[in-house]
């Protein structure tokens, strides 16, 4: 599985394979982010895009690990999952950070510090995956990395309540229990429609 030769050198169809696993995945990132717009536009909510994008992860592994010596086309089909999920991530992040700060001003804070969690992970992921392909090959790799990807997918089930069209009502609890009787914000009718009450 994958790109080296038994020596450890790399073959020379890994170069078009290492090319068209990153073409297809941001393709089908752009149709995803498309794709989940129009549905958000439709009133499709933000928690199950996202869940959708989380649950792209397991699925990508085991198929990797099924497919392991099926083929390069068979691996390189994979890299569609990886698309939706990127899409995904990358549409709803912003309104996900935007739903839960509104009213808080702190928007570009969570945003930035959201960030930083995302390239720590995909830092850390692509080291320590590294490693266990280098003591206990790519199935174990593979593996372990389908095992953790349960745990984003379980915590966010059970810990994120759904944020479309609830702006102004997340802000307005977090003014009564901060002592506060009076609603400061208008609750949001679509993305673009949260605006400030004086």
């Amino acid at each position: 599985m994958g790109g080296d030769n038994d020596d450890g050198s790399p073959k020379r169809s890994a170069i078009p394979l290492i090319a068209g696993a990153i073409v297809l995945a941001q393709a089908t990132m752009s149709a995803a982010t498309i794709a989940g717009d129009k549905l958000t536009d439709l009133g499709c909510g933000r928690k199950p895009l996202f869940m959708a994008g989380l649950v792209t992860l397991p699925i990508r592994c085991g198929l990797i690990i099924l497919w392991r010596d099926a083929g390069e086309g068979y691996l390189l089909s994979t890299q569609v999952l990886d698309g939706l999920g990127g899409g995904f991530f990358g549409l709803l992040h912003p309104y996900l950070v935007a739903d839960l700060t509104f009213g808080t001003g702190r928007f570009n804070v969570i945003m930035g510090l959201t960030a930083a969690c995302f390239g720590l992970g995909a830092t850390m992921s692509n080291f320590l995956g590294q490693m266990m392909v280098e003591y206990f090959g790519h199935v174990a790799s593979l593996t372990c990395s389908l095992i953790i990807s349960f745990v984003p997918i379980v915590l966010f089930a059970v810990m994120m309540p759904e944020t479309y069209g609830q702006r102004g009502h997340i802000a307005d609890v977090r003014a009564a229990e901060s002592g506060s009787s009076t609603p400061k914000f208008q609750p949001a009718e679509s993305d673009d429609d949260y605006v400030q009450m004086t």
